[in-house]
C-alpha cells in the first residue's frame, strides 16, 4: 500500500509540474506488468517502459494524438501523457502485443484545464508464444496418439495421391531411360571374323612344277 501511494504521489507531482507550466488538460496513463492478473499495481511489480502503445480519441471518436511508451518522456515511470488539451471529453485506447490486458484498456474521462492530470492505469501480463515444437512434440504416449488421431483426415487422399505421382514419375524416369540405353548407347555385337581361304594355284602349261629330291632315281654307280 505505501509502494503505491509513494508511486502517486511521485507521480502526481511530476505531472502537477509540468500542469503548472502550460496551458490546458492533461490525460495520462501508466503502465505497469500485472503478474498475478488482479488489476492492480502490487509491490515487487515493476512498471512498463514499452512494448506499449496509445491513442487519443475526442468527443467526435476521432483520433487526435497517439504515442509510443517507450517514445515517451515519461517512460521511465511508465506513463505516457498527452498535453495541452482542450476541455472537453476524451477517450484513451491503450493497446500491448506483448502484454494482455488485466484492465480496461479504454478509459473516457473529462478533461479540464488547469487541474491535475487524470491518470489511469493499465495493467499488463506477458503473454507467452507457443512454438510448434513446444505444440507438436509430447512425451506423453497417449498424447501423441491423440494427435495422430485429430490428423486432418482431408489431408490422405492428397497424401496418397502424392505418393501415387511420385511412383509414376520413377517408373516413367525408368522406362525413359532404359529407351535411350537401347537405342543410343548400347554398343551392338561383333561378329567373329572367317578365316580367308586362299586356293592352292593351278599349274599352267610350260610351267615347271617342283620336284621333291627324294623322288628321283638313284644312280646306278652307286648302287653297285
Amino acid at each position: 500500500m505505501i509502494y503505491r501511494i509513494s508511486i502517486a504521489i511521485l507521480l502526481l507531482l511530476t505531472m502537477s509540474s509540468t500542469a503548472m507550466a502550460q496551458s490546458g488538460g492533461q490525460f495520462c496513463v501508466r503502465s505497469f506488468e500485472d503478474r498475478n492478473a488482479n488489476g492492480t499495481i502490487d509491490a515487487g511489480e515493476p512498471l512498463l517502459t514499452g512494448g506499449v502503445s496509445a491513442d487519443l480519441l475526442n468527443a467526435e471518436n476521432v483520433v487526435v494524438a497517439s504515442a509510443l511508451l517507450s517514445e515517451s518522456p515519461t517512460a521511465a515511470q511508465g506513463v505516457i501523457c498527452f498535453q495541452f488539451l482542450s476541455p472537453g471529453q476524451y477517450t484513451m485506447i491503450v493497446t500491448s502485443a506483448d502484454y494482455a490486458p488485466t484492465t480496461p484498456n479504454t478509459v473516457t474521462a473529462a478533461i479540464s484545464e488547469g487541474t491535475l492530470p487524470t491518470v489511469v492505469e493499465y495493467g499488463g501480463q506477458r503473454m507467452t508464444v507457443e512454438t510448434a515444437a513446444d505444440s507438436t512434440t509430447s512425451t506423453d504416449p497417449v498424447a501423441g496418439l491423440s494427435q495422430i488421431a485429430n490428423l486432418d483426415r482431408s489431408a490422405l487422399p492428397r497424401i496418397v495421391l502424392s505418393v501415387l505421382g511420385s511412383l509414376v514419375a520413377v517408373a516413367g524416369m525408368i522406362v525413359l531411360g532404359s529407351i535411350i540405353y537401347l537405342l543410343f548407347l548400347r554398343r551392338p555385337s561383333q561378329p567373329q571374323p572367317v578365316p580367308a581361304y586362299y586356293p592352292p594355284p593351278t599349274p599352267t602349261p610350260g610351267s615347271m612344277e617342283p620336284v621333291d629330291l627324294d623322288d628321283l632315281p638313284e644312280d646306278d654307280d652307286e648302287q653297285s
